[in-house]
């Protein structure tokens, strides 16, 4: 009898393995779970496991690739529902960009080969991106729009996701039922990636500027929205009646639903970081200036690091990309299939994760020892 011909035990989720649980949206996955009567004992697999852990976890350090030791834990610990949220952070320094490939595309393989072959797991709910969408700007992209191509000359990050992405869905099967998740750019407390840098304009009353017209369009996902979506998709994997057609082997785009202008995002921080009046006196910089700035730092830092430096977040492509084109993709099969409907409240989910990464600031230039 296959795993997925059994009756379903209660809880429906079983034991759960959250890989990579210590990251951002793992901690937000994880304090889900616990709160959720139909999840069994939840135990979380990360190189490091000495932030973002919740009381009720139970915590294993570890790395994905590492074949022996993933498969004895998911021997001895014998999970139903895997979560995999592993990834490095989007920028990395050109040095480390091999940890792109290890996680994203070793570790995913590895991770599927055991779970396709453990009699306890029946489902596989990968993380992936709207990052994995080629060719931006995007408006209202669907599922079925084309991802990067292996050999793309894009970001380490969008291309390792986007072949992620096509690993997790072609290993769907009889013994091993997977979907991936496709989140637009997320926010919530404990977020730091992109929201350390925003906040850092602000410090030593540096001028404020704007590129562009402040026009185009961001599609975001709460971390609260993308956890619970993660949730629905996995009890759809194991209970078909959870959901309205076909979830296996598929990929759905999560967000909150509703896009918000990039530059608002980027003001409801500066507003946090400054007060009600740090959008009074912005500098705007035409679109052109900026994308003529760009394109020279990148082929300077090309030709004089040899390609082995990266040039600052704020003047990479990628990062300019999002100051002037829009990127909103639909959540419409999510909301069809999976009954996925968020939640709604950007401006005060945002404000409290930059109110709390302020503080966190804050604490630790207090309680750091000063240096002789």
């Amino acid at each position: 009898m296959t795993p997925h011909t059994r009756s379903s035990p209660a809880p429906i989720l079983g034991t759960v393995l959250v890989v990579g649980g210590c990251g951002f949206l793992g901690y937000h996955l994880v304090h889900h779970l616990l709160a959720d009567d139909e999840c069994g004992p939840v135990y979380v697999l990360d190189r490091k496991i000495d932030a973002n852990r919740h009381v009720g976890a139970s915590y294993v350090l570890g790395n994905i690739t590492d074949a022996a030791a993933l498969s004895a834990l998911i021997g001895k610990i014998q999970p139903r529902t895997i979560f995999h949220a592993a990834s490095p952070l989007a920028y990395l320094p050109r040095r480390r960009e091999h940890e792109f490939t290890e996680t994203n595309i070793t570790g995913t393989e590895c991770l599927l080969a055991i779970a396709a072959t453990s009699d306890a797991v029946d489902a596989l709910v990968y993380t992936s991106s709207v990052d994995v969408y080629s060719n931006p700007p995007h408006d209202r992209v669907s599922e079925t729009h084309p991802l990067w191509a292996s050999g793309a000359r894009t970001t380490e990050y969008n291309r390792t996701k986007a072949i992620a992405d096509r690993l997790v869905r072609a290993a769907n099967g009889p013994r091993l039922r997977t979907v991936c998740l496709r989140p637009g750019h997320m926010y919530g407390e404990r977020h730091t990636q992109g929201l350390v840098e925003v906040l850092e304009m602000c410090e030593g009353g540096r001028k404020l500027f704007r590129v562009g017209n402040g026009e185009n369009l961001m599609e975001v996902a709460s971390a609260d929205n993308t956890a619970l979506a993660h949730l629905v998709a996995a009890k759809a994997l194991i209970d078909s009646s959870r959901a309205r057609g076909k979830v296996d082997g598929e990929a759905f785009n999560i967000s909150d639903g509703a896009p918000v202008p990039f530059w608002h995002h980027i003001g409801v921080i500066w507003k946090v970081a400054r007060g009600d009046d740090a959008l009074k006196d912005v500098a705007v910089i035409p679109a052109w200036v900026m994308i003529v700035a760009v394109y020279i730092v990148g082929w300077l830092f090309w030709i004089l690091t040899l390609n082995m430096v990266q040039p600052p977040t704020a003047l990479r492509r990628t990062a300019l990309e999002y100051c002037i084109y829009s990127h909103t993709y639909s959540i419409q099969k999510a909301q069809q299939r999976l009954l996925f409907e968020p939640t709604v409240d950007h401006d005060a989910v945002l404000s409290q994760s930059a109110r709390w990464l302020l503080d966190r600031q804050q604490y630790s230039r207090v309680s750091t020892p000063k240096k002789d």
